[in-house]
């Protein structure tokens, strides 16, 4: 049991180490099961805790030896780093499909008549 809500607690104070650099989007079923509500919680925790201490949660637990080996691991595992190709090939995809989206937006826009 203490096992359990070690590693609970422990989830929910690590939650938002790796998340700070990525973009808060909740789906229909997070907001009603409440995951929505907890993400955000965590999120603004670890905000708070950084501007508070200027530390990052992680940062407070971590030993900088520690931290170093978890900043190389996470570089290993980041697709861009092992192949910056594939990144700014999805990069342009992203880039071209929000062009095809706005400029079918404006045509909405300036002819609402065409659907």
């Amino acid at each position: 049991m203490r096992k359990i809500i070690g590693l609970i607690l422990a989830g929910f104070m690590l939650s938002g180490c790796y998340a700070s650099s990525l973009t808060y989007v909740g789906t229909g079923a997070g907001i009603i099961q409440g995951k929505s509500i907890q993400s955000a919680a965590a999120q603004a925790t670890s905000i708070a805790v950084k501007q508070r201490t200027g530390k990052s949660p992680i940062e407070h637990i971590l030993n900088p030896d520690q931290i170093k080996t978890y900043n190389n691991t996470k570089a290993k595992l980041n697709p861009c780093e092992q192949t910056p190709e594939l990144c700014s090939k999805i990069s342009l995809r992203v880039a071209v499909i929000n062009n095809i989206l706005e400029s079918s937006h404006k045509n909405l826009k300036t002819n609402p008549k065409i659907k």
